[in-house]
């Protein structure tokens, strides 16, 4: 009786908390509404060093704030460079753990047996080197949170791995046999499609449930422009600050910033106005002067690079996933029905390779591409094989199998 009771006033409790957020989020959409009818520009929006105006990053800052207060895992999935570990930071600030420790890895960085120690530690002696105990990141990160960036990347042998400790909240250290318990928030990023990965049996649909709780999808750049100026202003405040100059744009330099799409988001934004601002003549940046206007940009070459496939990897411009398992195909009937064409997007993916034996597919994307060609998209990933194979719509392994045909040697950066 009692019990049932407290479940009734727990049910209603979330009900009132679920109407009050529901009522804030109309109150300011009405208010914004109405400044957008008198002309009046919406205040810009700042929570952790996220700043915009803009409804959609607007919206975004109100779901963060609804979920933060929870222990629930959260998603955050958008292109590269939308500023996914600035968010799942805001999360953790936001959140009762904010006390706590935030500890980030980069699965996409580490192979997996390096992935593996670095998430659970390792014990004195457990392989050559382990000179010492070391604890993972999921100790360090107890009672707090820890950001697995990058985590479509995993294999799925480690995917099983993480998926134990995920529901359990206990996992052994590589060469040890004490069960470790601890309590971590878990926050994850992707900029691939994991319901494609999961129908393709690349990515396992149980650990897929378990970190998509709530996935958050952050805007492209593309789809904020009103916050391209603030943005960039606060880039330029940055830049003056370190490096004790009193650079400023001109105005016919603001507007040519603004009318870019930036493909890599705000971390081409933050490119662009750095190499503007040391390069420039003066302390005024003209509209010249800018990337876009020599023909330099960044992400243009590489675009040019892929002819015409995405340089952002993963996710295409102007996509957004459906948190949605699709189920993989039936096997081939005899009439197959026509596909109907999908819409395309301001960046085009690229295409998906038929399916062959693997080796022939190694040997085929690597004879694809020049050795130059290949050393310039690694030094733009920073010498990551998994981000540069992203960026060529290629695998980690078809990298690796070209760096070693081509005889590139690998530079650690």
């Amino acid at each position: 009786m009692v019990a049932s009771l407290l479940e009734q006033a727990l049910r209603f409790r979330q009900r009132v908390a679920r109407d009050r957020d529901r009522a804030l989020e109309d109150t300011r959409r009405m208010l914004q509404s109405v400044s957008e009818q008198r002309g009046v520009a919406p205040a810009p929006v700042s929570i952790d060093g996220i700043i915009g105006a803009s409804p959609a990053i607007t919206e975004v800052i109100a779901q963060l704030k609804r979920v933060a207060g929870t222990r629930t895992p959260v998603l955050l999935r958008g292109e590269s460079g939308t500023g996914k570990e600035l968010f799942a930071r805001a999360v953790h600030s936001q959140s009762p753990r904010a006390k706590g420790p935030f500890i980030r890895v980069n699965c996409a960085a580490l192979s997996e047996n390096l992935l593996e120690s670095e998430l659970f530690g390792h014990e004195k002696g457990a392989f050559t080197g382990a000179n010492a105990l070391k604890k993972g990141r999921f100790e360090l990160a107890d009672r707090g949170t820890l950001f697995l960036d990058e985590i479509g990347e995993i294999s799925p042998a480690f995917q099983t791995k993480l998926l134990r400790v995920l529901q359990e909240g206990e996992f052994e250290r590589v060469g040890g046999m004490h069960t470790i318990k601890v309590d971590v928030r878990i926050v994850a990023a992707t900029n691939r499609d994991l319901e494609d990965a999961v129908a393709r049996g690349q990515f396992r649909a149980d650990l897929y449930f378990r970190i998509c709780v709530v996935p958050i999808v952050l805007p492209p750049l593309r789809n904020r422009k009103s916050d391209i100026k603030p943005l960039a202003q606060l880039f330029l405040d940055r830049f003056n600050t370190l490096n004790g100059t009193s650079v400023r744009f001109a105005a016919d330099a603001f507007e040519e910033i603004c009318r870019c799409k930036f493909p890599g988001n705000v971390r081409e934004l933050e490119n662009c106005v750095n190499r503007a601002a040391a390069l420039s003549d003066g302390e005024i940046v003209l509209a010249d002067e800018l990337a876009c206007r020599q023909g330099s940009c960044l992400s243009s070459e590489l675009f040019r690079l892929q002819e015409g496939a995405s340089p952002i990897g993963g996710l295409a411009a102007g996509h957004l996933v459906t948190p949605s398992v699709r189920l993989p195909a039936s096997p081939p009937q005899t009439a197959a029905p026509q596909p109907q064409p999908a819409p395309e997007p301001a960046f085009p993916a690229a295409p998906l390779a038929a399916a062959e034996p693997e080796d022939a597919m190694l040997r085929r994307k690597s004879a694809n591409i020049t050795r130059d060609e290949l050393i310039h998209v690694m030094e733009s990933a920073g010498w990551v094989q998994a981000k540069a194979a992203r960026l060529l719509g290629m695998t980690p392994r078809q990298i690796a199998y070209a760096l070693q045909k081509l005889e590139i040697p690998i530079r650690r950066i």
